[in-house]
């Protein structure tokens, strides 16, 4: 797979369409279409691009990014004494939130499915092997059973907000135009420019919400029982 193909499959896998994307980066559709049918191998908006698509840039080719990335490498400053615990892998990982605990986050019932997230963590939970090496990943005691039984109250929830979002995945959508920390854990479905279709088990029904009232979504990737 090409990093041409990784950019499309990461915009399907999110429900944007090309002029979306397009719309997110701050290029025309075509411009996107180019990439995706790899008419040109380098573009300059490849950063943009992988923050828009939750795409890790490491994972691409250093010369995709064209000439206005910066070197990512810098040759050492002669003479600087780098401490021994620096010379170890591990402390740089621990360091960018790649190894140890995930913070955890409580939640209370926010009403018709939804939920408020505490905005500090209540503690932290065992980083699972789906979120090894994943910076930023985090954990939701949950409450309410409208997931139920695929989550019921007292699971411990696991997410990755850098992960692109499949049809068919369960997420955490967050209110972005709310005072307060409001959230839904649903199963996501599909998609159109406007709305994310959604279903919860309990009672069981298939739902929209508006994608400029609820415009973050993370994936849901394991949980621990209660």
């Amino acid at each position: 797979m090409t990093w041409h193909d990784q950019i499309r499959e990461a915009r399907i896998a999110l429900g944007l369409s090309q002029k979306a994307l397009a719309a997110k980066v701050g290029v025309s559709q075509a411009a996107i279409a180019k990439i995706e049918t790899k008419a040109v191998q380098t573009t300059e908006v490849l950063d943009k691009l992988c923050e828009a698509l939750g795409l890790n840039p490491a994972s691409l080719p250093e010369d995709a990014f064209g000439t206005a990335r910066p070197p990512q490498r810098q040759p050492p400053v002669q003479g600087l004494s780098i401490p021994e615990y620096a010379r170890d892998p591990a402390y740089w990982a621990a360091a960018a939130g790649l190894v140890g605990d995930v913070p955890l986050y409580a939640s209370a019932e926010g009403g018709a499915g939804a939920l408020i997230i505490e905005r500090d963590p209540i503690g932290t939970a065992k980083r699972p092997p789906l979120l090894q090496g994943v910076k930023d990943g985090y954990a939701i005691y949950l409450v309410g059973e409208s997931m139920a039984p695929e989550f019921e109250p007292g699971d411990t929830l696991f997410v990755n907000p850098r992960l692109p979002v499949l049809a068919n995945t369960t997420c955490v959508f967050y209110n972005t135009q709310s005072d307060e920390p409001r959230a839904m854990v649903k199963r996501f479905l599909s998609s159109t420019e406007d709305e994310w279709h959604v279903q919860q088990f309990r009672p069981e029904r298939e739902f929209d919400l508006s994608r400029a009232e609820w415009g973050v979504r993370h994936r849901i990737v394991s949980k621990n029982f209660r």
